[in-house]
């Protein structure tokens, strides 16, 4: 069923001009893919086009789509990333990851689904970042599990939590399929008990609880 709703379309043979917000793979020749950005925190494997949903652009349905596969290897949790590529063409594509956590990948879409059939070629690439040293899932208070689409959150106090949103991506073959984290709010969970949410936008794979907060 999945492979009806989307096809990923790889092309070989890119080169690209990669610059980082405060350095990156070259200025003046082409850098061929994997190239580091971020003193190699991230790794952009390709630039490639895609034809599907596009969960970066409201599920819109969209063909050639410009996307990039982005490894974390920071050892820390991305907590965003605006990506920025120039074309020769002079066409700007924008990407934007939000919570990925330390050593994931994750294929992110062009935020207005503009397309890229590989022609132009990539002149430049620039990221702005933020990086959070621990992961954000309050693990002293909720215990987390999941099973497909549904999300289990235990509390391991004796008082109620109150006021919590969980924060899950979509996970598809081990790789989080779009650069969108999707919240849903929590109202009140008794001490010692479970409850159970359905992360419906990660309908295309299974759910993957990447931050856990509490209203203050």
């Amino acid at each position: 069923m999945k492979s009806r709703i989307f096809r990923l379309a790889w092309k070989a043979g890119f080169s690209a001009l990669v610059l980082a917000a405060l350095g990156g793979c070259g200025k003046k020749e082409a850098v061929t893919f994997p190239c580091a950005l971020e003193d190699n925190k991230l790794s952009v494997v390709s630039l490639f086009p895609y034809s599907g949903i596009n969960p970066d652009n409201g599920d819109e349905i969209g063909e050639d789509i410009a996307s990039l596969e982005v490894t974390n290897r920071s050892g820390q949790y991305l907590a965003s990333a605006q990506l920025t590529a120039r074309l020769s063409d002079g066409t700007e594509l924008s990407f934007q990851i939000q919570d990925l956590p330390a050593g994931e990948k994750v294929w992110v879409f062009e935020k207005d689904s503009s397309a890229f059939a590989g022609g132009a070629e990539c002149e430049a690439l620039r990221a702005e970042t933020e990086f959070l040293q621990d992961e954000p899932l309050l693990p002293d208070q909720v215990m987390v599990e999941t099973e497909g689409t549904a999300v289990t959150l235990t509390n391991l106090q004796d008082e109620p939590l109150t006021g919590l949103r969980v924060w899950c991506r979509c996970l598809f073959d081990g790789v989080y399929f779009g650069g969108t984290a999707y919240a849903y709010p929590v109202e009140e969970i008794p001490g010692g008990e479970s409850v159970t949410l359905q992360a419906e936008e990660c309908y295309l794979g299974e759910a993957a609880v990447v931050r856990v907060s509490q209203d203050s």
